[in-house]
């Protein structure tokens, strides 16, 4: 049986897509390494069990966060950190999407659109959260997170934030949303204010020559800007759910999601890739089939610019202020300090999360696997094969 993973569809497809000089250097890099993920280009190790005769190669992963093999411990270790700044309130899901007349824009420019994005996501909603006319008048917080694509793969960029249905007073008192926390801001007015931001935002660097445009686009920009001042844009807060367990499964969502997990390939051929998504408007799950240059094509456009953060942190949440604002709004809903946060080694984790040994020997299950030898990577120009370390809690006996 055939593989049809995102592994397969980059080594089958890239040297094509590379032929037509259609990707950028950064992203041509981070494919060809995807590309190696998981195999004996990376190098890796043997494992022996020091109980029966088992042993077994496990090759390196890439260890890149855009990749879909590379994303479950740090996202499990990522949300039972989250725990700890989980308050016993009501939380709202809001996403910020831009109009379509914006997508030039940010394929051009970016690393200063995204980030111009996040601001103006994060400085409306604590607008919102001090405005005395407000419920909360007080600092809110919050986690942004941001997204660049739709189901299809298609470029969409937005941001899903996270908020607790309050905020901190000035005299540290935690203030409740309206209608006890069902409400947060009228979307409406939310949507305007994060459109003046933005907009104002690319009209300051546009100004100033930093936007990288085709001439007739940069021609275009005051009908462009006008155009999109009277036009309503799309920013919606979901109904309040309440409740941890169901806090983190949001953030389990959304926070180290990529465009597209393994999953979702069904099959790879030699030309065509088909894949599953969610068709929004009947919520029922279909199937698509393109090219798989395209498809890759699709992808490499996801890629984030290199050192952007795409996780963010504002308000009563960031690190700056996170300890004590944490503490006096605790204190203010009489609620309990969580215990200090655990440093657990890999065993452990993985073992607190499923219940499972990664180190039990999978054949007799009585004995623990012990790294025997070291598979030395090939290398090879112009990937650069990341150096690997192993865990504290590994065995290592090398004959």
């Amino acid at each position: 049986m055939s593989k049809h993973d995102l592994t397969t569809v980059i080594q089958r497809f890239l040297p094509q897509l590379e032929s037509q000089r259609s990707l950028s250097a950064h992203q041509l890099s981070i494919l060809k390494l995807m590309s190696l993920c998981k195999t004996a280009a990376l190098g890796g190790h043997r494992e022996g069990c020091d109980t029966c005769s088992y042993t077994k190669i496990h090759y390196n992963s890439c260890g890149n966060r855009n990749c879909p093999n590379c994303q479950g411990v740090n996202k499990e270790k990522w949300i039972v950190d989250r725990q700890h700044d989980l308050l016993p309130v009501k939380y709202f899901h809001c996403v910020f999407t831009i109009p379509s007349e914006l997508y030039m824009y940010f394929r051009y420019n970016k690393t200063l659109l995204y980030g111009l994005l996040m601001r103006a996501v994060k400085d409306t909603l604590l607008t919102f959260g001090y405005d005395p006319k407000r419920s909360i008048n007080g600092k809110i917080g919050g986690i942004n997170v941001l997204h660049t694509w739709t189901q299809q793969l298609t470029y969409h960029p937005h941001v899903h934030c996270i908020v607790p249905a309050g905020g901190l007073t000035k005299s540290g008192q935690w203030k409740e949303a309206k209608s006890n926390g069902n409400f947060l801001f009228p979307v409406r007015a939310m949507s305007r204010l994060f459109r003046g931001k933005l907009l104002a935002g690319i009209h300051d660097l546009f100004k100033s020559k930093q936007l990288k445009l085709p001439a007739d686009a940069l021609a275009k920009h005051k009908a462009i800007k006008n155009k999109l001042y009277g036009k309503e844009w799309n920013v919606y807060a979901k109904k309040a759910f309440g409740g941890p367990e169901q806090v983190l499964e949001y953030l389990g969502r959304y926070t180290h999601k990529i465009c597209i997990s393994n999953y979702r390939i069904l099959h790879v051929s030699e030309t065509h890739v088909t894949f599953t998504y969610l068709d929004r408007k009947t919520k029922t799950s279909k199937t698509k089939t393109i090219s798989g240059i395209q498809f890759l094509s699709y992808f490499a456009e996801h890629i984030l610019p290199k050192r952007f953060v795409k996780l963010r942190h504002f308000g009563f949440l960031s690190a700056r202020s996170k300890a004590k604002d944490l503490a006096l709004i605790r204190k203010s809903l009489g609620a309990p300090t969580p215990p200090p946060k655990q440093k657990l080694t890999t065993k452990e984790f993985i073992i607190m999360t499923t219940g499972k040994d990664p180190y039990r020997c999978p054949s007799c299950e009585i004995g623990e696997m012990v790294i025997i030898s070291i598979i030395p990577s090939i290398r090879g120009s112009p990937v650069k094969i990341p150096r690997r370390y192993f865990a504290k809690d590994r065995k290592i006996k090398f004959s």
